[in-house]
């Protein structure tokens, strides 16, 4: 009965249930706690409102061990900004399922928190735990997010590694034209700072060739054609990039979050007047 009394509080229809009536065909008869938290799951609305919430507190006392509904209610708490909360939820998750969630904990401390080591350490535990390669974590690699929480603990060199192992993966176990969006401008840029100018050069055409609307490529191939003297074609490269990002073409962004090595429209400008 209590369980019965929780399904219906959640979906705001206590005076129709009232008591069950064994006379009228009932859709939950004989199903278990955690079946009827799958049906209120399914049924709770849109992320973070109020009716979704509820929906997830009423499975979750259904159905404790409910990792996905402990994930789901975490999720508008991170996208908030209250960390303190989507952690201890999180956690929550992990600790039911790591297999299933230790990379989501993972890659959002590097991008939300910044926690760089703590981020580092799920994500090489999660890709002991799981099989299988290359592994997608949010919207890259698993290796990328290593290399940004390498990057976040001033370790180039490591860094640099990660995304060798990001586009080696993609290209040995897909092809090459699986490697991500953003794997060679990251790894180009990388170069850079390294002075690695060849290398870097090569990346970033790599990622030109590979898709020629991201106005980020073309940036830093214009930054770095204007380190090593070549400023007709820099000043090129740099007015591409500014057609793109005001045009019909693409920069790299997140909603939520800087990302590394973002650039604004005014990056591109100021770098049009200095080598003018």
């Amino acid at each position: 009965m209590v369980k019965w009394w929780i399904y219906c509080l959640s979906l705001f229809v206590v005076t129709a249930c009232g008591q069950r009536n064994t006379n009228r065909y009932d859709p939950n008869a004989g199903l278990s706690d955690c079946e009827l938290a799958e049906r209120l799951y399914n049924q709770k609305g849109n992320q973070g409102s109020a009716r979704s919430q509820q929906y997830l507190d009423s499975a979750i006392a259904l159905c404790p061990a409910f990792a996905k509904a402990w994930h789901e209610k975490s999720v508008p708490y991170l996208k908030r900004g209250d960390y303190a909360t989507w952690m201890q939820l999180i956690n929550k998750v992990v600790e039911l399922e790591p297999s299933n969630y230790l990379d989501t904990r993972g890659w959002c401390k590097v991008k939300f928190l910044h926690d760089y080591a703590g981020g580092l350490a799920d994500l090489q535990r999660y890709d002991t735990l799981v099989a299988g390669s290359p592994k997608m974590v949010g919207d890259f690699n698993i290796h990328s997010w290593m290399a940004f929480a390498k990057l976040g603990l001033q370790d180039s060199s490591a860094a640099l590694k990660y995304f060798d192992q990001t586009i080696d993966e993609a290209i040995r176990h897909l092809g090459p034209e699986w490697v991500g969006y953003h794997d060679y401008l990251y790894r180009g840029i990388l170069k850079m700072e390294l002075k690695d100018y060849d290398g870097a050069l090569a990346d970033l055409d790599r990622q030109i060739a590979h898709y020629d609307k991201l106005a980020d490529g073309h940036y830093y191939r214009g930054l770095l054609l204007a380190k090593i003297g070549k400023k007709a074609q820099a000043l090129a490269s740099l007015e591409k990039a500014k057609a793109l990002f005001t045009g019909d073409g693409y920069h790299a962004q997140d909603p939520y979050v800087e990302m590394p090595w973002q650039i604004y429209l005014e990056d591109i400008e100021r770098a049009l007047l200095q080598y003018r």
